[in-house]
């Protein structure tokens, strides 16, 4: 016990004498520190979070699948399908990310960008996150509101076809069963 108590009061004495030199560097450290985080660019990030019925979204895709996906495999398939090129191009447009471009080439290397920078993530409970990062942050969030809007549309256009379908396929069988009534 008495080595430790030495121990500690030499690095105490030592750290007293060299207190100045230490003062010093831990100014320079902050100065440089804050010099760099100075120079760092903003980056701003706009999200949203979706509830998505993935059984009704999914079914189209995996017709003829005789095994159900894991949830990994579901997401993968939601994002391909979201974060599609058509629906990509569709943002471009909708969020006015297209002023400035002239070529079809600049138009080609913003889509390839978005493509790699958009994040779709499962959250759990069939909620995902819609995620995109810029340093201007009302082009981050008209990004994530054109998304979302886009997923909505077509999610009542499927929601739409289906019930057409269903109130169709309840129109026959009425028709149906009315023949068969006044038949009997």
């Amino acid at each position: 016990m008495d080595l430790v108590i030495r121990q500690a009061l030499s690095t105490l004495r030592a750290m007293w004498q060299w207190r100045w030199i230490g003062v010093l560097v831990a100014w320079a450290v902050g100065i440089v520190a804050a010099v760099v985080v100075m120079r760092m660019p903003d980056q701003y990030e706009a999200s949203a979070r979706i509830y998505v019925d993935t059984q009704s979204v999914l079914k189209p895709l995996m017709a003829g699948l005789a095994v159900q996906p894991n949830v990994d495999q579901q997401v993968y398939m939601l994002s391909r399908t979201l974060i599609s090129r058509p629906n990509v191009a569709k943002l471009v447009r909708m969020a006015d990310l297209d002023h400035g471009i002239t070529t079809k080439e600049e138009q080609d290397n913003l889509i390839d960008q978005l493509l790699r920078t958009l994040v779709l993530a499962n959250n759990g409970n069939n909620v995902y996150t819609v995620a995109y990062q810029d340093k201007e942050p009302n082009k981050a969030m008209r990004v994530v509101q054109s998304l979302t809007s886009i997923f909505v549309e077509s999610s009542l256009g499927n929601k739409r076809l289906d019930s057409n379908s269903a109130k169709q396929f309840i129109e026959d069988q009425i028709k149906i069963y009315e023949q068969k009534l006044a038949d009997a």
